[in-house]
């Protein structure tokens, strides 16, 4: 498909060229996927989807825009002509710097799993089905009556990517990923619960999956007849899956150099300086072996590289496209990355990992906890703002902690602080175990003078 998405390229490059645009640049992304839908516990669907679109971006002058299509078979002088007429009626951009060139790899991980890329249908199948048997199995050791699987999905396949321009420069690469997730509901006397199995990757590691597909059964019966606490402030352990999402939500977003730039974030400025507790490192590293955000190059063709965000605790870079870097005089970092084929690239992170010089395993956190909520499960965490670095979030799985000991179960609590007071005066400690969690690299974080909104 790489073959054909620079022939397309190239077709529109000559086309635009005939129109008087300056420059142009090309993206284009194609998939091949397995879908398997999951309804109470049984494979009801399978088929196959092999997709795929393009973004084409011109500039007359200092007027830029793009635009995107799934259309595999064109016709590039309308497409080319449409594009033109939009560029003219856009506005100058005073800070246009032109398109990326010098096209280069960076850092090399493994992405391209041809044992993933080559399982069949039926093959998976038989994989779902026994994950989905491992957490029925998994509920009912811990006591659960009445198991099920309502609902769920896998998805599964390779894709690959193709960047260019009109300079005559392009890069491609191509990956596999696949996507286990499914929800256990179990019952128990007259008390029910539920739990989400997920499992995200550029590989199929079964160890994995089977960790995941236990603790969703375990974790169905384990908070059966959650209950509120009552309002106060309370110590907060959150898991790595937890912690990932508060991070992404309120943290991550806050290094994006345009965010900075567009004064969207409370890191302006503030190169050098200490923004998180001394024992806390942030590195973004598009490197890892089978990581979901490893890249050898962004969006726009610049190669990527392993950066601390955060170095023991101090503010080391913002995470830079092409546009916002030439803004300032300097380079990208690699991290242009687009929403759809036809958008401008923008700053995002690759893998994130989060690193601690003084680690405590999970026991040794819990049993530091006197007074205390552990948090399995939340929604709205979304709501967090990455502006300011509020968090707030309802919990969906917790367990209330009392001088070490879990008491019960805990649901339809309101949480909420501050992340940055939350990584910093309030940090209690993190925790050894350092888990995936899509594009995270997290370790479970404990911290203190949590407000909880309860009964």
């Amino acid at each position: 498909m790489h073959e054909y998405m620079l022939r397309l390229a190239e077709k529109f490059f000559q086309t635009l060229e005939k129109y008087g645009v300056d420059e142009a640049e090309f993206y284009g992304s194609w998939s091949n996927n397995v879908l398997i839908d999951i309804s109470n516990g049984r494979i009801q669907r399978v088929s196959v989807r092999v997709t795929g679109e393009y973004g084409v971006r011109a500039c007359i002058g200092k007027r830029v825009a793009g635009l995107s299509s799934s259309n595999l078979s064109p016709n590039i002088d309308d497409l080319a002509r449409r594009l033109v007429k939009i560029i003219k009626a856009s506005p100058e951009d005073k800070d246009w710097p032109g398109f990326s060139k010098g096209y280069q790899r960076g850092v090399l991980a493994r992405i391209y799993d041809e044992k993933l890329a080559g399982t069949s249908p039926e093959d998976m199948i038989e994989k779902l089905k026994h994950y989905m048997e491992t957490s029925i199995e998994a509920a009912k050791s811990r006591g659960g009556e009445d198991v099920r699987i309502p609902s769920g999905m896998t998805s599964y396949g390779s894709g690959g990517l193709v960047v260019a321009n009109n300079s005559g420069e392009h890069l491609y690469d191509e990956s596999t990923r696949i996507l286990v997730y499914y929800e256990v509901k179990t019952r128990r006397g007259g008390g029910e619960a539920s739990f989400e199995t997920m499992y995200i990757d550029s590989r199929l590691d079964e160890d994995r999956v089977l960790r995941e597909a236990r603790r969703g059964g375990e974790y169905s019966v384990l908070f059966i007849d959650a209950k509120p606490v009552p309002s106060g402030n309370y110590k907060l352990l959150l898991d790595q899956y937890n912690a990932a999402a508060f991070i992404e939500t309120a943290l991550i977003p806050a290094f994006s150099a345009l965010n900075v730039q567009e004064k969207r974030s409370p890191l302006r400025g503030r190169l050098g300086q200490r923004i998180l507790a001394e024992n806390i490192s942030i590195i973004d590293d598009p490197g890892i072996d089978w990581g979901v955000g490893s890249r050898s190059f962004d969006d726009e063709g610049v190669p990527t590289r392993r950066k601390y965000l955060v170095n023991n605790g101090l503010l080391e870079t913002y995470l830079y496209d092409h546009y916002t870097a030439s803004r300032e005089g300097r380079s990208s970092t690699g991290n242009g990355f687009r929403r759809n084929p036809g958008s401008p690239p923008m700053p995002g992170p690759t893998n994130i990992v989060f690193e601690a010089e003084k680690a405590w395993s999970w026991d040794e956190l819990v049993s530091s906890i006197d007074r205390g909520l552990i948090v399995h499960g939340m929604i709205g965490y979304w709501m967090s703002n990455p502006v300011n670095g509020s968090t707030q979030a309802t919990i969906s799985h917790g367990l209330l902690v009392e001088k070490g000991e879990v008491v019960h179960p805990v649901k339809g609590v309101v949480i909420g602080g501050n992340i940055y007071d939350w990584l910093s005066k309030d940090l209690v400690g993190i925790g050894k175990e350092l888990l995936p969690v899509g594009n995270m690299y997290m370790r479970p974080i404990l911290v203190a003078n949590v407000g909880v909104a309860g009964k």
